[in-house]
């Protein structure tokens, strides 16, 4: 059995298929919208390595037809704009979704119990700062690693603010400030800490 070649109307089949799966791809996510296509927490990898095994498997696999793809595609949009409707609604469901934004220094201090529950570095969060223009850990008044894997730094400000950002964040020594548990307590870290 020949693995290179089968045939010239395989070929054309795998051509017309992704070509047909992509314009469907495109055109679906134009219907759902720019959501789709934001940074990417853990729920979407999900649905992207999914969605793109389940294009893969239609474009190469005679097994499949067109149409179980396209009912397997739309099926995995809806979907996530089900979910993603949802647990911009209900809090409890967008916990379960989204990975919770991490505080890991909080006024200028190393949060220790929340680096190593994060399995983060302190090198980390000083390369945060660093981008953010900071020159010295104290500069920063917090610094959050957020559920799609960027980090947000804030510098401290002696302007008078709100803080309304930061509502829903698990702020050491503010337990109404975040329904997360654990939000009251944090154990600092000494500011030379390594790594």
């Amino acid at each position: 059995m020949n693995t290179l070649f089968h045939s010239w109307s395989d070929i054309g089949r795998t051509v017309a298929v992704s070509a047909m799966a992509f314009v469907l791809i495109v055109a679906l996510l134009r219907i759902v919208g720019p959501q789709s296509l934001a940074k990417m927490s853990g729920f979407d990898v999900v649905f992207t390595v999914t969605m793109g095994s389940v294009i893969a498997t239609v474009a190469v696999s005679r097994d499949v037809t067109l149409a179980q793809g396209i009912a397997a595609l739309v099926t995995m949009l809806a979907l996530q704009e089900i979910i993603r409707r949802i647990q911009s609604r209900f809090l409890p469901v967008h916990h379960l979704v989204r990975q919770a934004p991490r505080v890991l220094l909080w006024d200028g201090t190393l949060l220790e119990d929340r680096l190593q529950g994060s399995g983060v570095s302190a090198d980390e969060i000083r390369a945060a700062v660093r981008k953010a223009g900071l020159r010295s850990l104290d500069d920063a008044q917090i610094v959050v690693l957020e559920n799609d894997g960027e980090w947000s730094v804030i510098a401290k400000s002696s302007q008078r603010s709100d803080e309304s950002a930061l509502f829903g964040l698990p702020i050491p020594g503010r337990p109404g400030q975040s329904p997360a548990a654990g939000s009251a307590t944090a154990t600092p870290a000494p500011v030379n800490r390594l790594p």
